[in-house]
């Protein structure tokens, strides 16, 4: 299983799914079910509240970093939560995003009807990145 963030700082609360592949703490429901490329709401929005990484669910530092396609980039709002940078470049290199955003302070957009999806928007950008693959 892939190593996120610190690792001198506990285990991580991410789910191995496989391989280096795992199931981050923003896409796993309160039983533990979810799957890889859907965000489960409750967590999305825990994240922003208690400002804990995504994917590992350990608390948030400047900067925080945001994954998403290169469209989600050019209009500066992800659905994926914040996260540390190397968390943020290890889930990007399994495959999941284009480019990594950092920031130092993001907003949480909340959606306009019931039911809707959270987004996340930086309010300031240090640094744009596209993804290489891991080797």
């Amino acid at each position: 299983m892939t190593t996120f963030g610190d690792p001198d700082a506990g285990p991580v609360d991410a789910i191995a799914l496989g391989g280096d592949a795992v199931l981050p703490f923003a896409c796993r429901h309160e039983d533990g079910t979810g799957s890889i490329d859907t965000v489960v709401k409750p967590r999305a929005i825990q994240c922003a509240l208690s400002r804990v990484c995504g994917v590992c669910a350990r608390p948030l530092t400047r900067p925080v970093a945001f994954v998403g396609s290169t469209d989600n980039a050019d209009d500066n709002t992800f659905a994926f939560p914040p996260c540390h940078p190397q968390c943020a470049l290890d889930l990007a290199r399994q495959g999941l995003a284009a480019e990594i955003v950092t920031t130092g302070g993001f907003d949480m957009i909340r959606p306009s009807r019931r039911g809707g999806p959270v987004a996340f928007r930086p309010n300031s950008v240090i640094d744009r990145s596209p993804v290489m693959p891991a080797i």
